[in-house]
This record gives structure tokens, sequence and C-alpha cells, in this order.
């Protein structure tokens, strides 16, 4: 179910983080980090201690499922540019695959196409079929699609690869049930923003009883690319949002040091999005 942090620990890990962006190039920048140390230091034995609940996706997102659509930093960043690359491309039958509440589906709709939703959690697609009554939402997994071969112009797939332990099996699905020439237009977790803290974290009403999050995966650019490769897709395009203002505004450190929280996190590569064609 996890472990358990100390508050202390982590604004620890964010100090450090700062320091080594500041490297060897600008060291006075991460002088004053030293004494944010020592007193987090001094303070460390008595440091809120945080129970770290981990849940598997179904579990998760069903617990999450009524406050997934916000406020939700990643969807804040993503939803923008995804509905700037949907916008683009012609109208004709999409799969929302992971379609969790519909906000992605809701968008397809109204661009005109004819819109199918898959996602392997009930609490999810009720209400995505609340949001979206014109859409056809199935459960299913990404793993097997519930949607025939050669049946679909376009796949989105949001937020959501950072949770499959293999790419290939997913991109394989995505490629059978697009016709030729379809596209994909994917989003999900930057593998530098998952290795620096970046997780799928629901806060409850008091942390004092623990941090629920859902598992994640860890897939490098290069995972990324195989998949893409073994399932004959082509890239045709790939973004990198980066970590804004906004964004490190609502990360647990900057309350206490927003200097720090700026230095660790400000600019570093947060979201993947990609475009794809078969």
């Amino acid at each position: 179910m996890g472990e358990t942090l100390k508050l202390g620990e982590y604004l620890l890990a964010v100090q450090g983080l700062a320091m080594i962006r500041a490297g060897v190039t600008r060291p006075s920048a991460g002088r004053p980090r030293i004494e944010e140390m020592r007193r987090i230091l001094d303070e460390l034995p008595d440091s809120m201690e945080i129970r770290m609940i981990e849940y598997e996706v179904p579990e998760g997102y069903t617990r999450w499922a009524e406050h997934y659509d916000g406020p939700n930093p990643a969807i804040a960043r993503e939803q923008p540019i995804v509905h700037g690359i949907l916008a683009d491309l012609p109208p004709g039958r999409a799969l929302d695959a992971a379609c969790g509440t519909g906000r992605h589906a809701a968008r397809l709709v109204e661009l005109g196409h004819q819109v199918v939703g898959v996602d392997a959690t009930p609490a999810m697609l009720a209400l995505a079929r609340k949001k979206v009554p014109s859409a056809d939402f199935r459960l299913g997994r990404l793993e097997s699609l519930p949607v025939q071969d050669a049946t679909v112009d376009l796949v989105v797939c949001a937020l959501a690869l950072t949770h499959v332990p293999d790419l290939r099996p997913v991109l394989a699905e995505f490629a059978r049930v697009l016709r030729p020439g379809g596209r994909v237009v994917l989003s999900d977790i930057h593998p530098l923003a998952n290795m620096t803290g970046a997780i799928a974290a629901f806060p409850g009403k008091d942390l004092r009883k623990g941090l629920p999050y859902v598992r994640s995966e860890q897939h490098q650019i290069s995972d990324y690319f195989t998949a893409f490769r073994a399932a004959g897709l082509t890239v045709l395009d790939c973004r990198e949002p980066v970590i804004d203002e906004k964004v490190v505004t609502g990360t647990p450190s900057y309350a206490l040091y927003p200097d720090a929280a700026r230095q660790a996190f400000l600019g570093l590569p947060y979201l993947l999005v990609w475009q794809l064609e078969r």
C-alpha cells in the first residue's frame, strides 16, 4: 500500500534538486539552498509524516473519478495543447482510449467526430456518459480494446500510458483499430517528471490520513519509439510542455520554500504529447 514519508525528507530532496540544477556553472544560485537545508534538518525529527497510499488503476481511479477533472495541474497543462491538435484534424470516427470522465470525448463530439470511448473504470464511464450522452462508451482495457479492426480514423489517449507496464501491446491495439492513414494523439507524463516526483495523486481532505495515488510505470522516450516502430506508427510531431509557474505553485514545497521550488522544477519537461500516423 505504500510507505511513510516525512515532509522534511521531501523538502530536502527539493532543495537538492534545486542545487543540482544550478550545477557547476551557477554555484552562487544554489548557495541560498544550504541555509534552508540546515533549517529543514533542524526540524526533521518533528516534521509531519505522510502515509503514501498506493492504488492500482481500477480502485485508484474509482476513488478519484468525481474530482479527476480539476483542479488537476496535468490536465490544465495538457488539454489546451491536445485540443489545439484535434482542431486541425478532419472529423471522422474517433476512439478516446482510457477516456476517463470524457473530457476529450466531449471536444471530439463538438468537432464533429463520431466518438467511441473506452475505459477500464466503471465510475469514470458513468461520468463520461453523463457528460457526453451522444458518444458510445464501452468498458475495456487498452491492451484489448473492444473495437473492430480498421474502423476508426483517430485514436486519442490522454495521461494513461504511464499506468501500463508495457507500451507495445497498447500501441499495437491502437494500430489495429486504425484505418490506414489514421492518426494517434497521445499525451503522457514525461519520464523526467516521473523521476523527479510527479505522481498521479488525489489528495483527500486530510493529508494526515495519507496521500493516495495511482501506481505509475516509468517509460523512457526510447520505449515510446520502440513501441511506435513495432506497431507500424510514424511520428509526425512530439511536444514536451514544461512545468510552468502555475504548476510550480501547486507543488507541496512551494508554500514553504517558493524559491527552491521554482529553482528545482520550473522549466523541467512535464508532459509528452505525440502525434502519430498509421
